[in-house]
């Protein structure tokens, strides 16, 4: 993959994930749509359950809409549903009561420009569960609603297990927002694309460029053999995750995570391949590359 903080095109703040009254959301898709202006996104997907809001319908307010979906069948290890999420979704999508979640994402990817698992540690998936599903681009590494309503928002592990078994999935951030409680504006990726546009959004989408974020933001990255450079906004620490064991580094290693800074530096371990970057500001608050492979 592509590093890309050197790839040309400009920076999108996008949200995928969404509910509204169309399934078990609060607001109106229009009223969703008029708050992520007023929040300063570009683009946005309005995901509801089983059903594709027509978003051509809507005052996208200058964003970029789009079309999205998300299901929900059994297929974990657990006896559990595996959540998936479709954009650049077309026609309709029809629920069929015996689909196995197998065969339900394979039949969403159809219709879809990029599919992703949703909240795996929500859903208590393991890698197991989401290994075969070879139509995802991604899972979920945060999920707002489900952070602010269980405590279950962050899926690096499963990430990171994935990886480990020679995945390529990429993380997203989203909101998931229902609004029954404070779930907006919480998680999201800033993407890079040539212009704003559903095509070139979709592109970039599939190309996995793009990083995610609950707040900080990642300038650049250049990792250089097993040296890493970081500029971002202010934040404490800097980590260099492998999913291999033992592998990976932070900036704790060089004297720092007791201040502030913008501009980390500091070497990986040896064989830390892939490696992924995660920066954490003074709120805990992080950001996650995509993973890169260094061989």
């Amino acid at each position: 993959m592509a590093n890309v903080f050197d790839a040309p095109g400009e920076w999108l703040r996008g949200n995928l994930h969404l509910h509204t009254t169309v399934s078990d959301g609060e607001l109106e898709p229009q009223q969703a749509v008029d708050g992520y202006h007023e929040q300063g996104y570009d683009f946005l997907a309005i995901t509801d359950h089983n059903s594709v809001v027509d978003v051509d319908e809507l005052d996208a307010k200058g964003m970029t809409l789009l079309h999205g979906v998300e299901i929900a069948e059994k297929g974990g290890e657990l006896g559990q549903t595996i959540h998936c999420v479709g954009v650049g979704v077309t026609g309709e999508w029809e629920k069929q009561e015996d689909d196995n979640a197998q065969d339900a994402i394979r039949r969403l990817s159809q219709i879809s420009e990029a599919c992703f698992v949703a909240h795996p540690w929500w859903s208590s998936l393991t890698f197991a569960d989401i290994l075969p599903i070879v139509e995802i681009i991604g899972i979920e590494v945060f999920n707002t609603t489900c952070r602010r309503g269980i405590g279950r928002g962050t899926s690096e592990v499963q990430w990171d297990a994935l990886l480990a078994r020679g995945s390529k999935l990429v993380g997203l951030a989203v909101d998931d927002a229902h609004c029954h409680y404070d779930d907006l504006y919480g998680g999201w990726i800033m993407l890079k694309a040539e212009e704003p546009s559903r095509e070139a959004i979709l592109a970039a989408l599939q190309a996995g460029n793009f990083y995610a974020t609950m707040g900080p933001t990642i300038e650049s990255v250049e990792i250089d053999d097993l040296n890493v450079r970081v500029e971002c906004s202010p934040c404490l620490e800097v980590h260099g995750v492998a999913p291999m064991p033992g592998k990976g580094s932070t900036n704790w290693r060089v004297g720092g995570g007791r201040n502030e800074d913008t501009s980390f530096e500091f070497e990986l371990k040896p064989s830390s391949d892939p490696v992924r970057i995660c920066t954490v500001d003074a709120h805990g608050r992080k950001a996650w590359t995509n993973p890169f492979w260094l061989g």
